[in-house]
C-alpha cells in the first residue's frame, strides 16, 4: 500500500510540489502562533486594541496610528482600563458602547454586516462551480464522435460515404483552425 502511494506521488510531481508548499506554510503558521502566545507587555496589548479601533475624527485610521488628540486620548483610556484588570474585549466594547459599531476596525460579524464576510466566500464557491462546469464540457467529445463512441461502434463500420463525409468535416476544421482556409466572413475583406 505505501510502495502503490510513493509511486503515484512520484509519478505525479505537482502533487509533491503542492505538499512541500502546504507543509512549508503549516510550520511558519505554527511557529508564528507559537511565539504569539507569549505573554504580553501592557503596552503591547494597548497597542494591540488601539489598532482593533479606528480614530473617530481621522480619516480611516487606527487608533493606535492616528496623530489626534482624541486618539492620543482614546489610548490612555485604553491603557488605563487594561490597567485596571479590564479583559481587550471589555475595552474594545466599552469604545463600540460609546461610538457604535463605526469605530470597530473590521465590521461585526452579524446582521448586514455579515455580507461583507461571506460575500468573498459566496465569490469563491461561484468561481469552483465555473472552473468544474468548464472542465466538464472540455471533456465531453463532439456529438458525432460521443454518439459513435456511446453506442460502441467501430469507425470502420460506418459506410464509406459518412466515413468520408466527416473526414472531410475535419479536415475543413481543423484547416480553418490552422488559418488554412478563410473564414466566410472574412473573404470579402
Amino acid at each position: 500500500m505505501i510502495q502503490r502511494i510513493q509511486r503515484w506521488i512520484l509519478r505525479r510531481p505537482s502533487y509533491l510540489l503542492a505538499l512541500a508548499i502546504v507543509l512549508a506554510l503549516a510550520i511558519v503558521w505554527g511557529v508564528t502562533a507559537l511565539r504569539a502566545q507569549g505573554a504580553k507587555t501592557l503596552d503591547q496589548r494597548t497597542n494591540d486594541v488601539a489598532s482593533q479601533l479606528v480614530c473617530p475624527v481621522c480619516n480611516g485610521e487606527s487608533v493606535a496610528d492616528a496623530p489626534s488628540a482624541t486618539a492620543q486620548e482614546m489610548r490612555r483610556v485604553i491603557r488605563q482600563k487594561l490597567a485596571q484588570g479590564d479583559s481587550e474585549d471589555q475595552v474594545i466594547a466599552y469604545f463600540q458602547q460609546h461610538y457604535g459599531d463605526t469605530v470597530l476596525e473590521s465590521p461585526p460579524r452579524q446582521g448586514f454586516t455579515a455580507l461583507i464576510w461571506l460575500a468573498p466566500l459566496a465569490m469563491l464557491l461561484l468561481g469552483g462551480y465555473v472552473v468544474v462546469s468548464a472542465a466538464r464540457g472540455w471533456r465531453t467529445a463532439s456529438p458525432v464522435v460521443a454518439a459513435t463512441v456511446a453506442e460502441g461502434e467501430d469507425a470502420s463500420a460506418l459506410p464509406d460515404d459518412q466515413r468520408a463525409r466527416l473526414r472531410a468535416t475535419l479536415q475543413r476544421e481543423l484547416d480553418a483552425e490552422e488559418g488554412l482556409v478563410p473564414h466566410r466572413g472574412l473573404e470579402g475583406s
